[in-house]
C-alpha cells in the first residue's frame, strides 16, 4: 500500500541552479512546489478527518438522546440500519481514511520534503567559492545544510498535520454546537477569544526565544567545530583554564537562551491549563443549566462534556505545534542567512565549456586584494606559453597562492582579465575550467573517504582500464608501496581503506603522493603545484623527482615554490614582491642579477640538494 506514496516526485532535482529565495515563506513555497499536489490531497484529507471526529462527538450526543428516551429493543427496532451505517463509518472509513491522510503526511510529503530542502541547499553551497567557504566554519556551514533542512520541513508538516487539523475541528465543534444551540457558543466564544489573546502574547516571544537559542547553539556549534578540528593546535596553545572558561562561557549562554525558552513554554502551557478549565466549566455547566430548564436534551451535556476535553486538548496541540512551527522557522530563517547566499563566484548563463588547445595562460592587469585594498595582486600582467614551466617565487605574502586561486576561480579578479589560449575564464563554467588544470597544493588534505576516491574523485565508477590508470598514477607517486598495506578500522584494504578526516591515518608524506597521484591520473593539460613535494623527505623527492620531470613534459605548468631548488631546472622564475613581478628569467639568469631571487637563494645554502651554481 506504502508503495504509491513514497516517490510523488523526484527528491533530488539536478536542472534547478538557481540561488534559493533568503525569505523564508518564499523557499518554501518554491522548494516544495513538486509537492503541490501531496499537499493538497493531505489538506483535503486532514479537514475530512477532522470533520468525522467532530461529527462522532455530536452523534454521541444524538445516541444518548435515543438510548435516554426509549426502552432496550426501541433503538435497534427503531435505528437499527443508521446504527449499522455509523457502525461501518467507524470501522471501515474512518480508520481507512485516517492511513490514508497519515500516509500523505509522513510518507509522501515528509519522507520528501526533508530531503528536497537539504539537497536544494546542499547544490548551491556545494557551488559556492573556495574562498566563500573560508570565511565560514565548515562544521557549521554543515550544520544549517542539514538543519535548515529538517526546519523547513517540520514547518511545512507542522501546517499541514497539525494546524488545519485543529483548525478544522474547533471550526466544526462551532458548528455542531451551534446546530444544537446557538447558545452553548457564548462560552466557546469567549474562550476562542481568551486563547487568542494567549497566542497574541505568547507567539512573539516564543519566537524571539527560539532565534536566540539558535543564534547561540550556531556559537556552540561552531566552537565545538573549531575545538575537534584543531584539537592539536589547541594542545600546543597552553593556558588550558582560560580556554575551559572560554567554552563554558558559550556552553552557558546556550544554557540561557534554552532556559528563557522553557520559561515561555511553561507560561504557555499554564495558561492553556487555566482555560481549558475554564471552557469546561463553561460548557458543561451551561449545558447542564440548560438541561435542568428543559431547554436541552441529555445528550447536549454529554456531547459538550466531550468537545471540550477534546478542544483543549486540541489547543493544546495547536500551540505546541504553532510553537515548533516558529521554532522551525527561526532555525529556517537563521540557515537561510547562510545557504541562500548569492554565490560569491557565478557562472554565465551562456557559459561554454572550455577548450584547452595548448595551455598558455596570460594575466592581463589583474589585481585582487581581498577586497582590503592592499595584499594579493597589484596590475600583474603574465604571459606563459603553451607547454612552458614557469617556477613562481617572493617572500610571504607576495602574491604566490593569489595568483593560482584566481586561476582556478577560487575568487574572481578585483580588475584584469586571466585567459586560457586567448578564452577569458570567466565566460566558461567553473567546472570545465577545473577539470582541465591539475593541482598538488602545499598541504595535502584528503576527503575521509577511500584510497581509490581520494585519487579519481567521489562517486567515480570503476573499470579494468581505470583501475590500471589509478595503480600507475600510484607508482609514479611513489604510494603503491604503502597503499597496498593500508588496512582501517572497517577492515577494508588497500585501494578502498578509507584515510580517516583529512587523511589524519596517514604521515604528511604520504598524504602528499596520494595528492601526487591524483595529479597523475588526472593527467590535465595544465599543471599547478604548489610546494608539492614539501611534505617529502629527501629520499621520498629524489624517488618522484624524474617522474615529476616526466609528468611535466607536454604541459603548461605554475609550480610554486618556497624551496627554490626545486623549480631551479624550470625554463622560467617569476619573483614576486607585494603583488608585482619584480624579477623573471632562468636560474642562472637570476642568480647573476643578484637581485631578490639571488638573496632568497643565498639565504638558502645554494637551495639546497646540490645544486649551486647551476
Amino acid at each position: 500500500m506504502f508503495d504509491r506514496f513514497e516517490n510523488p516526485v523526484d527528491p533530488f532535482p539536478t536542472r534547478d541552479d538557481r540561488t534559493p529565495p533568503a525569505g523564508v515563506r518564499a523557499f518554501l513555497f518554491e522548494t516544495f512546489r513538486p509537492l503541490r499536489p501531496v499537499v493538497a490531497a493531505a489538506v483535503a484529507t486532514t479537514v475530512l478527518c477532522a470533520a468525522i471526529e467532530v461529527w462522532l462527538i455530536g452523534y454521541a450526543g444524538r445516541l444518548v438522546d435515543i438510548l435516554a428516551g426509549a426502552g432496550p429493543d426501541t433503538p435497534w427496532a427503531a435505528h437499527g440500519p443508521e446504527l449499522l451505517l455509523v457502525g461501518g463509518l467507524v470501522l471501515l472509513v474512518r480508520p481507512l481514511l485516517n492511513a490514508v491522510s497519515e500516509a500523505l503526511d509522513d510518507i509522501a510529503f515528509r519522507v520528501n520534503a526533508r530531503p528536497l530542502a537539504r539537497w536544494r541547499a546542499h547544490r548551491h553551497v556545494s557551488r559556492q567559492s573556495v574562498g566563500w567557504f573560508r570565511a565560514d566554519l565548515a562544521g557549521r556551514v554543515a550544520t544549517w545544510v542539514r538543519d535548515g533542512g529538517d526546519a523547513a520541513a517540520t514547518a511545512a508538516y507542522s501546517v499541514i498535520h497539525t494546524l488545519v487539523f485543529v483548525v478544522a475541528y474547533i471550526a466544526g465543534s462551532v458548528w455542531v454546537m451551534s446546530a444544537i444551540d446557538v447558545r452553548l457558543l457564548l462560552p466557546l466564544g469567549g474562550w476562542i477569544l481568551a486563547y487568542a489573546a494567549l497566542m497574541r502574547w505568547a507567539v512573539p516571544r516564543y519566537r524571539r526565544a527560539a532565534e536566540e537559542l539558535q543564534e547561540a547553539e550556531s556559537a556552540l556549534t561552531g566552537l565545538l567545530v573549531d575545538s575537534y578540528t584543531n584539537v592539536d593546535t589547541l594542545a600546543l596553545l597552553g593556558d588550558h583554564a582560560a580556554r575551559v572558561g572560554h567554552d563554558r562561557r558559550l556552553f552557558a549562554a546556550a544554557r540561557r537562551a534554552h532556559l528563557r525558552l522553557q520559561r515561555v513554554e511553561v507560561t504557555i502551557n499554564s495558561g492553556m491549563m487555566a482555560l481549558g478549565s475554564a471552557l469546561l466549566v463553561g460548557l458543561v455547566g451551561y449545558g447542564i443549566a440548560l438541561w435542568r430548564t428543559g431547554s436541552a436534551p441529555l445528550g447536549l451535556v454529554a456531547a459538550a462534556l466531550a468537545l471540550s476535553f477534546r478542544i483543549t486538548a486540541m489547543a493544546e496541540w495547536l500551540l505546541d505545534a504553532v510553537s515548533a512551527l516558529f521554532g522551525s522557522v527561526g532555525a529556517l530563517r537563521r540557515a537561510l542567512r547562510t545557504v541562500a547566499q548569492p554565490l560569491a563566484v557565478p557562472d554565465r548563463p551562456d557559459a561554454a565549456p572550455l577548450v584547452v588547445r595548448g595551455g598558455a595562460i596570460s594575466f592581463v592587469a589583474v589585481s585582487h586584494h581581498y577586497g582590503r585594498g592592499d595584499g594579493g595582486l597589484d596590475r600583474l600582467s603574465l604571459d606563459i606559453a603553451a607547454g612552458e614551466r614557469v617556477g613562481v617565487v617572493g617572500r610571504s605574502g607576495a602574491g604566490k597562492s593569489t595568483l593560482v586561486g584566481l586561476l582556478l576561480r577560487f575568487h574572481d579578479a578585483e580588475s584584469g582579465t586571466i585567459l586560457v589560449d586567448g578564452t577569458d575564464i570567466t565566460t566558461v563554467p567553473q567546472e570545465s575550467l577545473r577539470d582541465r588544470i591539475a593541482m598538488v597544493a602545499q598541504e595535502a588534505t584528503l576527503l575521509h573517504r577511500s584510497i581509490r576516491e581520494n585519487v579519481a574523485g567521489p562517486g567515480s565508477g570503476f573499470s579494468a582500464a581505470d583501475d590500471a590508470r589509478l595503480r600507475t598514477a600510484l607508482r609514479r607517486a611513489s604510494a603503491e608501496g604503502f597503499v597496498a598495506a593500508l588496512r582501517d578500522a572497517d577492515g577494508r584494504t588497500g585501494l578502498d581503506a578509507h584515510v580517516g578526516e583529512r587523511g589524519v591515518r596517514l604521515s604528511g608524506g604520504q598524504r602528499q603522493r596520494i595528492a601526487l597521484a591524483r595529479a597523475f591520473y588526472r593527467d590535465a593539460p595544465i599543471l599547478v603545484m604548489d610546494e608539492a613535494t614539501s611534505a617529502l623527505d629527501s629520499e621520498a623527492e629524489a624517488a618522484i623527482h624524474d617522474t615529476l620531470s616526466e609528468v611535466m613534459t607536454g604541459r603548461t605548468v605554475i609550480a610554486i615554490a618556497h624551496r627554490l631548488s626545486t623549480i631551479a631546472h624550470l625554463d622560467r622564475i617569476v619573483v614576486l614582491d607585494a603583488g608585482r613581478i619584480v624579477e623573471e628569467g632562468t636560474h642562472a639568469d637570476l642568480v647573476r642579477r643578484d637581485g631578490l631571487y639571488a638573496q632568497l637563494w643565498s639565504r638558502q645554502s645554494g637551495g639546497f640538494l646540490g645544486t649551486a651554481g647551476s
